[in-house]
């Protein structure tokens, strides 16, 4: 409580306040250390005690789920047990870049209708509630919005010229394969291990073959492939009873088999933005003609023939045969075996599966009857 002489001399309490500081990876302008700063200023010419700090360092400003501090921050304003009425931030983009603008304003309101104001000090208007204000905050929540779509664009072109110039765009290199940094002043060349990034943004990172014994295991993977009557299955099968495994210290699993036979970096093709998920967007697969491809990029470690009569047979296997094709195989079975059944068609791998029978006639009592 203040004292008689403190309500005399016309003292009043400081009003108490949170401060929150977000930081992504835009500006140096933007530091925390350069937000607190403002925001003490702000706050001790205004009588303002800052008594919570809450920090979003690295983080960028699209979304709230990833963001801890604001979080935690959103949910404290509604404890009856807070000890602020205010929040500073230091301008409305700190607050967040959302892509919906009205998201940063539904935050703020969550924040108001709990009693708690919300000031951004670096702004040249006042965060009241008068309709210049609120226009003016609006026009600043899409900049911000704009600026992370500037932004994500930027960063997208950089990666297709990187791309186009022949440096690996980023991901793992894959079983067979290796980064290599390449200094782009004096050209040395170094192998980067894994969870190893180059420092500088002048360096470049391209991919060569990997440990020699990978090398060969993926070039036996093709031949068996491309020569014999062999499945993504069966190659798994073989190299977990050699007690081979895979990358990751696993076993093989056919999927792994089809993600080497299928990549075209193997044969020192650079493939980029096959998918995307650009602003927190959910990753969606695009058409293959929006495909970035650069053929000669890295050392191959396979043959262009060998890798193309791989695709070749995938692309055989892929394809759905017709009611027709269905039928030949059928009577070439017959014509074999003598007799058609489920054993038979599972014994002879030319024939059409079980299941290809069964989806385009019914059941297989129904295509018997097509051949008489």
């Amino acid at each position: 409580m203040l004292s008689t002489k403190d309500r005399r001399s016309g003292f009043s309490a400081p009003l108490r306040a949170a401060q929150y500081v977000r930081m992504s990876t835009d500006h140096q302008q933007f530091s925390p250390v350069f937000q607190r700063q403002a925001i003490a200023e702000y706050a001790a010419a205004h009588n303002i005690r800052i008594v919570r700090d809450y920090e979003d360092a690295g983080i960028s400003g699209l979304t709230l789920r990833e963001r801890p501090a604001l979080t935690q921050l959103l949910v404290d304003v509604e404890s009856p047990a807070r000890k602020f009425t205010i929040i500073l931030v230091y301008d409305v983009s700190r607050w967040g870049r959302f892509q919906d603008v009205d998201e940063a304003a539904f935050y703020e309101y969550a924040c108001r209708r709990a009693g708690v104001k919300v000031i951004y000090v670096a702004e040249p208007f006042e965060n009241d509630a008068s309709p210049a204000t609120c226009v003016m905050k609006a026009l600043k929540r899409a900049m911000a919005g704009e600026f992370s779509r500037e932004i994500s664009r930027k960063v997208f072109l950089g990666h297709c010229v990187n791309v186009e110039r022949g440096y690996h765009s980023g991901g793992p290199p894959g079983y067979g394969l290796q980064r290599v940094l390449v200094d782009s002043q004096s050209g040395t060349r170094r192998p980067l291990a894994q969870y190893q990034y180059k420092n500088l943004q002048t360096d470049r990172v391209v991919l060569a073959p990997g440990p020699p014994h990978e090398v060969a295991l993926v070039r036996k993977m093709f031949e068996w492939y491309a020569t014999r009557r062999t499945t993504a299955t069966d190659i798994a099968r073989r190299l977990n009873d050699f007690g081979i495994c895979n990358g990751a210290c696993r076993l093989w699993l056919p999927r792994n088999i089809l993600q080497i036979l299928r990549n075209e970096k193997y044969i020192g093709t650079n493939v980029y933005s096959r998918t995307s998920s650009k602003l927190d967007a959910p990753w969606e697969q695009l058409p293959e003609a929006e495909w970035i491809r650069v053929a000669g990029a890295f050392e191959p470690v396979i043959g262009a023939q060998l890798f193309g009569a791989v695709q070749h047979k995938l692309a055989r296997i892929r394809q759905t045969p017709s009611r027709d094709e269905i039928l030949s195989g059928l009577r070439k079975v017959m014509e074999k075996a003598g007799e058609l059944n489920q054993a038979t068609l599972k014994r002879y791998r030319s024939a059409p599966s079980v299941e290809r029978v069964m989806r385009e006639f019914g059941s297989l009592y129904a295509a018997y009857k097509e051949i008489g």
